[in-house]
C-alpha cells in the first residue's frame, strides 16, 4: 500500500495522522468483514478540488485526455472517493470535509475501503471500465446496461455504508 499526503497544508496534519494511523486497521476490519481483498491500493489525503483532479489523473492512462469538470458535480461535501487505477485502485480522503472529525474520518475509510475490495470482486473491474468509458463518452452504454450499472452502484454503495458501523471497533484498534 502507498500513502500519498496531496498538496494538504498544515491545518490538516490531524487528518492525515489519522488516515495514516487507521489505513491498516481499517483494511483488515473491511477484509475480514466481507471475506474479500482490497488489493493493490493508494491511499491519498487531498483537498476537496485536488481529489477529483486525483480521479481523473487515475483515469488518464486508462481513457486518455479527460474533461475533469465530469466530476465537479461531485465536489459538494465528498468525505472521499475510490477509482480504480491502472495498477489497483485509489482512496482519497477528502481533508477539507473530514478536518477535525475523527469518527467521520473512520467511517470514511471503511466506506471507501470496502469500494476497494468490491472493485477486486470477479468482473467488477470490467463494469467499472465500462462504466466509465460511458461516463467519458468514449464508448456508450446501452439503457438497459445503465440501468444494471446503476443498480450494482446502489448496492455496492449500501454494502459501503453498512460497514461505517464498525467505526467503533476501528477507533478502538487504533486507540
Amino acid at each position: 500500500m502507498r500513502f500519498i499526503a496531496h498538496r494538504v497544508g498544515r491545518q490538516h496534519q490531524a487528518t492525515i495522522d489519522r488516515v495514516h494511523a487507521a489505513v491498516d486497521a481499517a483494511v483488515d476490519i473491511v477484509e475480514r468483514e466481507i471475506r474479500g481483498c482490497v488489493g493493490p491500493l493508494e491511499v491519498a489525503v487531498s483537498n476537496t478540488s485536488d481529489m477529483w483532479r486525483m480521479v481523473v489523473d487515475a483515469h488518464r492512462p486508462m481513457f486518455g485526455r479527460q474533461n475533469a469538470r465530469l466530476w465537479q458535480r461531485h465536489e459538494g461535501h465528498a468525505f472521499g472517493t475510490t477509482t480504480i487505477t491502472p495498477g489497483g485502485v485509489l482512496v482519497v480522503i477528502n481533508a477539507q470535509t473530514c478536518r477535525g472529525r475523527g469518527i467521520e474520518i473512520d467511517k470514511t475509510l471503511l466506506h471507501e475501503l470496502t469500494h476497494a475490495v468490491q472493485f477486486n470482486r470477479p468482473g467488477a473491474r470490467a463494469l467499472i471500465m465500462r462504466s466509465l468509458a460511458n461516463n467519458y463518452g468514449i464508448t456508450p452504454m446501452t439503457e438497459a446496461e445503465a440501468k444494471a450499472a446503476n443498480r450494482q452502484v446502489d448496492a455496492e454503495e449500501r454494502e459501503a455504508e453498512r460497514m461505517e458501523r464498525h467505526h467503533r471497533l476501528l477507533a478502538q484498534s487504533i486507540a
